[in-house]
Order: C-alpha cells, then structure tokens, then sequence
C-alpha cells in the first residue's frame, strides 16, 4: 500500500467495518431459517419413522405414489430453502472475507515499515481502525460459525432427502416387477397373512397423518400455481351464476342445445365441476388426498350434469361406475390389512363384474336408436364394456391366484378410467354450454368476429376441448395402469438422445420441444392476425390502414416472441448463436440485400400505410386488388383471376398508383363519333343526358360531354363520367356505351363509317382478259 494511499484506505476500509456491523446488529437470519428448515425437518423425519424397517415394500401403489410426490415437494422446499440461504447469508461472508483481505493488506504494509514514521493523529486513526477491524471479524466469526451449523443440518437434511425419495422410487420400481408375481398363496389356502383391526387402524391413522401434514404444507407453500387456482375458481362462480341469470332471459330460439343448457340450469354444480378439474390441471402435483378429495367432490356433479341423451344412450352404465369409484374409494380403511384389503377387493371385483354382465346383457336392437353424438357413444358403449369385462375377469384370477398387487392394479384402473371419462365428458359438455351462452350474449355476438366466424370458432373450442380431454384421460389411464412411469423414463432416455460439440448441444427433446413451440407460435399469431383484422378495421378510431398494420405487426411479432420462447425452451442461449448472427450479417452484407431491402419496404408499408388490402392499384404493368400485404412481398390479384406477388422494394421505389387511398370514385371516358352533318350542340346535349339517366353514374361531379377534334370522316366527342364505386367502372361503361349508341339511333344522329378514297395509277390487266387474248391468238 502507497503511503499516500493510507488515508483514503483508511476511510474506505471504515466504510466496510461500519457496512458489517450494520449487518451483525440486523436480526440473524439464521434463526429465520432455522425454522423454515425445521418446518421442512419435521415431515421428512415422520415419513422416514413411518416406512422404516422395510415398510415400504408392503404399502400399496396409491401410498407409494403419494409418497413420491411428497419427496418431490420436499426437494422443491429445501431448493427454495436454500435459495433464500444463500441470498440471506452471502453477505455476512463477503464481508468476512473483505475484512481478512483488508488486514492481511494492512499487515503487509506494517511489515514492509510505511506506517512507521507516520504523523501521531493518522498512526492513531489506522491503529483504532485496525482494532475495530479484529472486533468485527471476531462478531463475524460467530455468527459464521451459526450458520455453518446451520448449513451443516441443511446438507444432512438433504441427503435424508435424496435418501428417501430414492427408496420410494425403488419400492415402486419393485413393485413393478412384482406385478406378474404372486404376492401371497391362492385363495384356497386362505386370505393370506393379517396384520390385526387395531394395527391396521393405527397404520392408517399414521399414513393419514402424514397425508395431511402434506396438504397443509403444500397449500402453505401458496405456489404460483395454487394462486392461478384461486383465480379462476372465484372469477369462475361470478361468470356462471351471472350468465345462468342471463341465459333466462334469451330467446328459445336462440338458447343453446339441451346438452349444453344443462350447465346454465346447474350453475353450482357446474362451478364446482370445473373448479374440481381445474385442481387436477393446474395441481398436478398436489397430494394425492387433496386430488382424491377433488374426485369425490365432483361425483354429484358429474350425475346432474351429464346430457339426458347421455344417459339414454349408456343407460346405467355411468350411474354403476361412480357407484363403483365411491365404493373404491372407501377401500382406503382396509389397505393396512393385507388379508382384509384382499377380500374387499374380492368383493369390489364381483361387483363390478355382476354389474357390467347385466349392463351386457341387453340386447342391441332393444336400443332406441339416437342421434349424433349419443349415437357414438351407443355404439362404443359395448366395446368399452367389453374390454371392461376382459379386465376385470383376469383381475379375478389375479386375485384367487395370489397376485393382489395385479388384481388391484386392473380392478381399480377400469373403475378409475371410467368415472375419469364421464367426469371429464360432463365437463367438456359443461365448457361447450358455457362458451355458446358467452358467444350470444349481446356484448359479444354483436362483434364482427363472432358474427362471421362463429360456428368456426365453436367447432375450433370443441375440438381443442375433446383432444385435451383425451390426452388428459390417456395420462390418467396409464398411471392407473402403471405403465406412465415406465413410458415417462424410457421417453426421457430417448429425448435426451443427440450430440455436443463444444457448448452447442442439440437434442431430440430440445429439437422436439423447438418444433411444438414454433407451430403453436405460428398458430397463435395466425389467430391474433385474424382477431385484429376482423375487429380493428371497424373502429373509427384509428387511422385508415391503421387496423391492418397492426394486425400484420401483431403476427410477426408473436413469431418472433415465440421464436424466441421456442429457443429458450430448445435449451438455446444467445451466445450459441452467435455464430448464426454472425454467418447471417455476412449474408446479408453479400447476398440478401435484396431481402433485406423488401424487408425494411414491407415495414415503411406498414407504418405509412399506402396501401391496405382491397384498395385498387396499378404496379408498372400489374392492375388489380390488394389481397395481403406482407413484410416481404404484397400478393395483388388482378382482374383476369391471377395473384401477382410483388415484392415491396418494388412498391416503394417505383409508380404506385392507387385508385382508391381515399375513395372509391373514378372517372372514366367513353370516346364518341358523329356525321359532319350533326349539330355539335345537340349531341352534346344527348351525350350529357344519357350518362345522367344511366344508373350508377354520380351526380357530382356531373357528367359532361366535348367535342374533342375533327375526324377523317366524323367529328369526335367524348363523354366523361364518374362512379362513386371503382370496382364497377368498367360494366358501367359498357352500358354506357350501349345507351349512347341507343340514343344517338332513336335521336337521328348517324355515327358514318370510314371513309378512305383509293386512287389506282397503271392497274395490271385482269388475268382473265389476258388468257382470252392467248386463247385467240
């Protein structure tokens, strides 16, 4: 350190020892996250007291699944735990740091002699500085020590962690395994081993316990998607009840069909429909009870919102199978007890069995015979129940074999899979009543869009509904069937397939993830540019053109941005493509001037605006209608049928012309000719009053007639006339050139041919004169 530094470094390492202790008399942190992480301790230690000693091999696949999740949620706590840790506590050792670096310095500068000599006032300020230099670091030290302890019970939390979801995730790995493998001997030598009512009671008291420690922890969390659920659930109730109220008062006619209606005429059970679905979409990871508890809910409502054609057409099949998702669900009290779960599974088996037999049963050709779609699910009714029937009877085997673990897993899939397909076709019927009753309320049916587009925009919703209850049924189905996980890790294996080469790294996920974001950007933007171009061009508001532009800006712009979302999500960074920027300045510096130059045209088109489609131009020798302006080229179709792209450089740096940039009128000219005998005056005249009673010629200006020059063998007229619509000038014309002709003939005007005098000078002898004379001779 320069002796002329000492003073200036003084102060500046005064500022650090002011700056840390202002630290050390601010609250510890430590204490605040020591009881975020003993709020995160305490679930982890009771699960692991609950599955010791092997326990986990003998839960079922439900426990096991929540048990997952659970370590799943732990893992996400702890991360956000640490995230907090480090923010909290990095100040405290970057201050520690900067002080031991500070007296290191000051120590070498007192051991190479520059503080020796010094004037008594500043050997004193660098001595008291120094002192209160070693009194905060010694502070510091304490509290670093603290928090090392502290740190040092996250890192053993964490391994405890990462233990326990690794030993349920290889209990559930065996269990796979052992699907196809008897667990305890047939049932003819009995129901197998029995853990006692009180035992099992407590096992279940314990694994409730721990499920709802779970939920109340989960919903502490209050996670952005727990927020989203909240939002739509009270915007939700408002919007049904007030069109419920509003539906009331529409027209029969204009109602929505009975099987949409329904949900206008159940309000609250559509609501707590919807509500119920929405937990499962936007909680996909919340405990399996508060899920089971959302299921359960939503079995009245399922009942009372299915179409009556739906049940016409299935009959008692939707009422058997959520008798039968009820009846599951209350196997919850006996899975403790293996013997007991056993036979309630025997019994539910039978059950579900005897029903789908009698369903069966019924003739085919004593269904009434019913329209589209409850026609469609007659006719697959009987397959499904068919194969329902395949399930449940090699669960039953399973089940006398010894095989619980498969008996349970088919017997609680077919039961589960169909209350999921009812609950999720009530709630598409639901959505479809609500959209139609939003699409004909006055606000919005009276927008040009909905006007226009309104079937397509129904048929659109609908089958965005039908393919997202379909995925969704499909998912829940095959983690019913315990085939989710396996698929999910085998897909997650093949995805992560692909190539490095230095930071670039290119995936079949990523090339995947890339291709789906870039077709669902080019969608949306497609349904902004259509949303625009119906709605704004009608607003007085804006500017003419104005609505175009923006609905053209609109449409790149959502590319770009999802370009942009597309790459990120591909796993791409800026700095990887720079190499691409790089090649594409090149590029355009050599090749794509051109391109660049229709770029920037189609950008000055859009903000000076022109032209807008459907005006009437001229482009050098292209006549015809704008059809679209694009950022590259603008496709101009002509009056003999074709579409002419041409590109904006050429727009800009050539003659426009443009027939109607503020109006529509047009004059026009219909050239005239008449016998030297006529009388200038009174054609004229004739020529003015016919154009003025020709339809679709305006009145202002008015119409007015000339006599333009002298002819070989007439005198020329013409008649100029004007339409306030440009695109009919050419038929009005043509009429008008037919009326004129009229008049004239009724009026005693003659219109003379062409007059032309030949003079012939040394005309050859006819060839037959001359063949005469050789024939004499």
């Amino acid at each position: 350190m320069a002796v002329s530094d000492i003073l200036a470094r003084a102060d500046e390492d005064q500022q650090r020892v002011d700056r840390a202790r202002q630290l050390l008399q601010a609250p510890d942190p430590a204490e605040r996250l020591g009881r975020a992480l003993d709020a995160i301790t305490r679930p982890v230690d009771a699960k692991l007291n609950t599955t010791a000693g092997g326990a986990l091999r003998t839960l079922p696949v439900m426990r096991l699944e929540s048990l997952s999740r659970h370590w799943e949620f732990d893992d996400r706590r702890f991360a956000d735990w640490e995230a907090q840790a480090r923010h909290a506590l990095a100040p405290y050792g970057d201050a520690a740091l900067q002080l031991a670096q500070r007296r290191a310095a000051w120590s070498a500068t007192r051991a190479a002699g520059l503080l020796d000599g010094l004037p008594p006032a500043l050997s004193f300020r660098v001595d008291a500085m120094l002192g209160q230099i070693d009194t905060t670091e010694a502070a510091l030290g304490v509290a670093l020590a603290r928090q090392l302890d502290l740190t040092q019970r996250a890192s053993e939390l964490k391994a405890r962690i990462h233990a326990g979801s690794n030993d349920v995730a290889a209990a559930i790995e065996d269990l796979d395994r052992r699907l196809l493998q008897t667990d305890v001997p047939p049932l003819w030598q009995g129901l197998g081993p029995s853990a006692g009512t009180q035992a099992a009671w407590k096992e279940v008291e314990r694994g409730l316990q721990v499920e709802r420690q779970f939920a109340v922890d989960y919903h502490a969390a209050d996670t952005g998607n727990q927020q989203a659920l909240r939002v739509v659930q009270l915007l939700m109730l408002p919007l049904v009840l007030w069109l419920a109220v509003r539906s009331k008062r529409t027209a029969v006619d204009a109602a929505p069909p009975e099987r949409m209606a329904r949900a206008l005429r159940r309000p609250l059970s559509a609501w707590l429909l919807l509500s119920m679905l929405a937990v499962l979409v936007l909680e996909p990871d919340a405990p399996l009870l508060v899920q089971e508890v959302a299921l359960v809910l939503a079995l009245v409502p399922v009942l009372r919102l299915l179409p009556a054609g739906t049940l016409r057409a299935l009959g008692a099949w939707p009422i058997g199978a959520i008798a039968l998702y009820a009846l599951d669900r209350t196997g919850v009290a006996a899975v403790a007890d293996p013997a007991l779960y056993r036979l309630f599974l025997l019994v539910l088996n039978a059950m579900a069995l005897g029903l789908t037999v009698w369903l069966l049963r019924r003739p085919v050709s004593q269904a009434p015979a019913l329209p589209a779609p409850d026609g469609m699910l007659q006719r697959a009714a009987r397959p499904a129940g068919w194969t329902a029937l395949t399930l449940l009877v090699v669960a039953a085997a399973c089940n006398v074999a010894g095989n619980v673990s498969l008996a349970e897993m088919l017997t609680s899939g077919v039961i589960d899979s169909g209350y999921m397909a009812l609950l999720l076709y009530a709630a598409v019927t639901a959505c479809m009543g609500i959209v139609r009753a939003l699409l004909g309320q006055p606000e919005l049916a009276n927008r040009r869009l909905v006007r226009q587009h309104e079937p397509v925009l129904l048929t659109i919703f609908t089958r965005l509904l039908l393919l997202g209850a379909a995925l969704g049924w499909l998912l829940y189905t095959m983690d019913r069937f315990r085939v989710l996980r396996p698929l999910h890790s085998v897909g997650a294996k093949v995805l992560d397939l692909g190539i490095e080469v230095g930071q670039v790294s290119v995936h079949l996920g990523s090339v995947l993830v890339f291709a789906v974001s870039i077709w669902l950007a080019y969608w949306a933007a497609r349904a902004v540019r259509r949303v625009l171009r119906d709605e704004l061009p009608g607003n007085a508001g804006l500017p003419r053109g104005a609505g175009n532009s923006i609905a053209s800006l609109s449409y790149y712009g959502v590319l770009l941005l999802g370009a942009l979302v597309a790459l990120s999500a591909a796993g791409f960074q800026v700095g990887q493509l720079a190499l691409v920027f790089g090649a594409l300045g090149v590029g355009i510096g050599f090749g794509l001037q051109n391109v660049v130059n229709n770029f920037v045209s189609g950008l000055v088109l859009m903000f000076e605006r022109p032209i807008q489609p459907g005006d009437m131009v001229e482009v050098g020798t292209t006549a015809g209608t704008v059809r679209e302006i694009g950022l590259r080229a603008t496709t101009i179709h002509t009056y003999d049928g074709a579409d002419v792209v041409v590109p904006n450089g050429l727009l800009l740096s050539g003659n426009l012309t443009n027939w109607t940039m503020f109006d529509r009128s047009r004059r026009f000219e219909v050239a005239v000719s008449a016998a030297y005998s006529s009388d200038p005056a009174q054609v004229l005249a004739l020529l003015e009053a016919t154009a003025r009673a020709t339809p679709g010629i305006a009145a202002q200006p008015a119409p007015f007639a000339q006599l333009t020059g002298y002819g070989d063998s007439a005198l020329n007229f013409v008649l100029r006339a004007w339409t306030a619509d440009a695109g009919t000038w050419g038929t009005l014309r043509s009429d008008l050139y037919a009326r004129t002709l009229a008049a004239m003939q009724a009026a005693g005007i003659p219109i003379p041919f062409n007059q032309l005098d030949v003079h012939l000078r040394g005309a050859p002898e006819p060839p037959e004169t001359s063949a005469r004379g050789r024939t004499a001779t």
